[in-house]
């Protein structure tokens, strides 16, 4: 377990910076000029770790320029830092719906689902590491778009805040979690195959939720596009294969 939670924390750093890309941007007029400089403010701030500030200038640059999307993305940023997961999505959410093309944006989704899932992962584990310390690859959810898992996964977290110790949902609400993940980096990589942030961390989803050779197929991919970014990943894939070997062989040793 100690070396999977090094790994999760290794994972969580690297996600937290591929959210944050400080873009400059703006419009003409008063106010839009106002909500760059707070823009341009919060990601000085950031930049010198006063996460407070940072995050009070992003506030005040999207409310005086709604439509000022990089200072929503970089809000989102902040607040996925936070793990204010749900407030970062409102903003990636938001910036979807005033220009789907933004840049990785697509990412920025997957990035919190993917943390959502290890944290929703990490606590059936802790439940019942016997049952969930791999992931279940037969188990389909019930659901049949989009808005139908997302449907489910509110279901989830109403089930688990009526029992806490319900390893059962905790599990089935990480695969949910995984699934949305994947998705949103199977359109990241689709509008941008150069994303090695969105290949890498495809692959790592496929890898929990059980798809080894998907991961693989991704190691492939990533070695056409960065050498070291694959042997990173073939290097999370093999500590997690081995991790696995070691529990069949104590489980046949009767431990």
């Amino acid at each position: 377990m100690q070396k999977r939670m090094l790994v999760s924390s290794w994972t969580g750093t690297v996600l937290a910076a591929c959210s944050l890309l400080f873009l400059a941007g703006g419009c003409g007029g008063d106010k839009a000029e106002e909500a760059r400089k707070h823009f341009e403010m919060g990601v000085q701030y950031f930049q010198d770790q006063k996460m407070d500030d940072a995050l009070a200038e992003l506030q005040e640059a999207v409310r005086l320029d709604p439509k000022l999307l990089d200072a929503r993305y970089n809000l989102g940023g902040v607040y996925q830092l936070a793990k204010a997961y749900s407030q970062a999505i409102e903003q990636y959410e938001a910036i979807l719906r005033l220009d789907p093309s933004y840049p990785r944006i697509h990412t920025a989704f997957a990035n919190v689902y993917y943390e959502l899932g290890l944290t929703a992962w990490g606590r059936a584990v802790k439940l019942d590491r016997v049952r969930f310390w791999f992931p279940d690859t037969l188990r389909e959810l019930p659901y049949e778009d989009r808005a139908g898992l997302l449907k489910l996964v509110d279901q989830y977290l109403v089930e688990i805040r009526a029992d806490t110790v319900d390893a059962e949902t905790v599990s089935k609400l990480s695969q949910a979690y995984f699934i949305l993940a994947a998705e949103e980096y199977e359109k990241a990589v689709q509008a941008d195959a150069a994303d090695t942030s969105a290949q890498l961390y495809l692959g790592l989803t496929y890898s929990e939720q059980g798809y080894r050779d998907r991961a693989m197929a991704q190691y492939e991919i990533l070695k056409k596009l960065s050498p070291n970014t694959a042997e990173l990943l073939l290097a999370m894939l093999t500590q997690k294969d081995r991790e696995k070997e070691r529990r069949e062989e104590s489980k046949k040793g009767g431990g």
